[in-house]
């Protein structure tokens, strides 16, 4: 999924799957959910319900066997910005009540995730990004 900056394709996931449709719909073909870019296209993981309505967008749009990795960033824009600028986990918009979501919600158990942040030492992914990220799993969903 893209963070929907002018010109862009695959911003939803009924375009992700009308996409996989025209490349012939094989079943190799997959979707990696991009957070910053969910979040940056106006998807409000934080909201109340906000998980049950990108699960039901995905099932609608691609199908949620689809789904096979998740890239994870925080966004140093806010909701809806339409603009792809990732930040540390916790330290953007998005923010650990986000990422408390994300980490625990079962349609995404066993996902591989791939750290796509600057670091905090300002060289890509770090421990502390991914240390982050499992202190949380396990806490449950916010609110």
């Amino acid at each position: 999924n893209t963070a929907g900056a002018g010109g862009t394709m695959g911003v939803d996931f009924l375009e992700l799957g009308m996409i996989i449709a025209a490349a012939g719909g094989d079943p190799r073909l997959g979707v990696c959910l991009d957070t910053a870019h969910l979040f940056e296209s106006g998807v409000d993981l934080r909201a109340p319900g906000g998980m049950a309505e990108t699960l039901a967008r995905i099932d609608e749009g691609c199908g949620r066997e689809r789904l096979v990795a998740l890239h994870l960033n925080d966004s140093k824009t806010p909701l809806g910005s339409n603009r792809d600028r990732h930040e540390n986990i916790g330290e953007g918009d998005l923010g650990m009540d986000g990422f408390r979501t994300i980490v625990n919600e079962p349609a995404f158990a066993g996902l591989p995730g791939i750290l796509e942040v600057p670091g905090f030492d300002g060289e890509g992914p770090d421990r502390e990004n991914l240390a982050r990220l499992r202190a949380l799993a396990g806490e449950g969903a916010a609110g």
